[in-house]
């Protein structure tokens, strides 16, 4: 069956545009050990290995302690959740089409929980940190084009005090492979897309252009929720304006007649599709993306609006995990829970304290949840994965987790951490205020 699924692909690329983006999950047909010697079995993922551990019995120092509510939220017993910590490894043998050779190869990882480290054909190639965020690896030359390669991954759940909550362990969250032209290409979360005065739509656009074109030409559409087109048209960024880590604007304000305004109660969703033009008009690369056209307005006076209607935030702070399904991100069963809680009449959701799966945002976004988007929980060694010291991650952290869900009109708080303070002993001071102005 493997082998049926990897010729099928074989033959999309062949016959597909060769210049244009192709995407190929990688969900499907992992293997999986405990120990990384023997007692490998099929999985898929999403997975999460640490929730499939026996039972484990508290430890004397891990019983709780009635005289220390503190002590119990930070003892290890909360933390592992009954369940031994440790390391998973998972490997897939994937052969890659040889029409991808020549081309931008990228490995997308949306998280591996808590900490991770990719290798293909056994040489170490990338790997988190901070396991609630996404990453890519540029493989274009370690792979071997139509050869059978190796890709490892090894997920470690690190210590007990890591965290204060369950956080499972594994690829809990979708992988792919990506590809595009090596000369022309769109970078990663590329697009950002502002709305004004419920009226007005401004798109910006992130991309790299190695060719010799005087100006990069880039089509745009937008399309309405009922899938039809109601802007058209081509923008031109001349070559002085180029910058491969900057955004550009590519359309601003631009008027949607009589728009679907995306509230709680109507989450109507429009979209952008964004395409890179070669100097003959064929596409090299495509983007796209969703949005909603709404205001959102904080202030003392009449605390949060939403369309200029007051809105009282009624939701509750969750963690990302699925109950007995433990961290795998299963999109059925995260809409499931969704509409659940908003049949009890909830609008909000907090993700506490730290980013959910992309999936889940969309979600919202399309059942019409109020989301107060989180970062972190303390801005600590201990509580940020703890293989790395904080201060040597968050500012790649950062912008990874804002551009992934800043077009979601659903997120209309942004938290960067929930207790900041580096430890007890300093329990109000600024390091996060200095931190953040760095």
């Amino acid at each position: 069956m493997r082998k049926l699924l990897l010729a099928i692909s074989a033959v999309l690329v062949s016959v597909g545009t060769p210049a244009q983006r192709y995407t190929e999950s990688l969900n499907f047909g992992w293997e999986f050990s405990q120990n990384n010697t023997d007692g490998w079995k099929q999985i898929d993922v999403p997975h999460d290995f640490q929730i499939e551990q026996p039972w484990v019995a508290p430890a004397p120092d891990e019983r709780p302690d009635n005289s220390d509510a503190a002590a119990n939220i930070r003892s290890r017993l909360s933390s592992r959740g009954f369940k031994e910590m440790g390391k998973g490894y998972y490997r897939l043998h994937y052969t890659p089409a040889k029409t991808l050779e020549g081309r931008r190869v990228l490995l997308d990882f949306e998280g591996i929980i808590y900490t991770g480290d990719v290798y293909l054909n056994h040489r170490h190639v990338g790997g988190t940190d901070y396991g609630y965020l996404g990453f890519e690896i540029d493989v274009t030359d370690e792979l071997q084009y139509g050869k059978d390669n190796l890709i490892e991954v090894v997920a470690d759940t690190r210590e007990p005090g890591n965290s204060r909550w369950f956080t499972g362990g594994g690829l809990y969250r979708n992988v792919r492979l990506v590809a595009t032209p090596k000369d022309m290409f769109f970078a990663r979360h590329p697009l950002y897309i502002t709305t004004r005065d419920n009226q007005y739509v401004s798109i910006s656009a992130e991309f790299t252009n190695h060719t010799k074109d005087t100006n990069t030409r880039i089509a745009l559409q937008i399309l309405d929720p009922d899938g039809q087109t109601v802007y058209s048209d081509t923008a031109m960024v001349p070559r002085h304006k180029m910058t491969r880590h900057q955004e550009v604007v590519i359309a601003p304000d631009v008027e949607i007649s009589q728009p679907k305004v995306w509230d709680t109660d109507t989450p109507y969703l429009y979209s952008v599709k964004a395409q890179l033009l070669c100097a003959d008009g064929s596409v090299a690369d495509e983007a796209s993306d969703e949005f909603g056209i709404r205001t959102v307005a904080i202030g003392p006076d009449f605390g949060l609006k939403l369309n200029g209607r007051k809105v009282l935030l009624k939701g509750y702070a969750n963690h990302h995990t699925l109950g007995a399904l433990g961290a795998a991100a299963y999109p059925k069963a995260i809409e499931k829970r969704i509409r659940l809680m908003k049949d009890f009449g909830i609008n909000h959701i907090r993700t506490s304290h730290n980013p959910y799966s992309r999936d889940f945002i969309r979600l919202c976004d399309r059942l019409g949840i109020l989301v107060v988007d989180e970062l972190y929980d303390k801005w600590t060694r201990q509580h940020t994965g703890g293989r790395i010291p904080f201060e040597q991650h968050w500012q790649t952290e950062v912008p990874e987790w804002v551009k992934r869900d800043r077009n979601s009109p659903s997120v209309v708080l942004w938290s960067l951490g929930n207790e900041l303070q580096q430890d007890a002993s300093m329990p109000f001071n600024d390091f996060g205020v200095t931190m953040y102005k760095l």
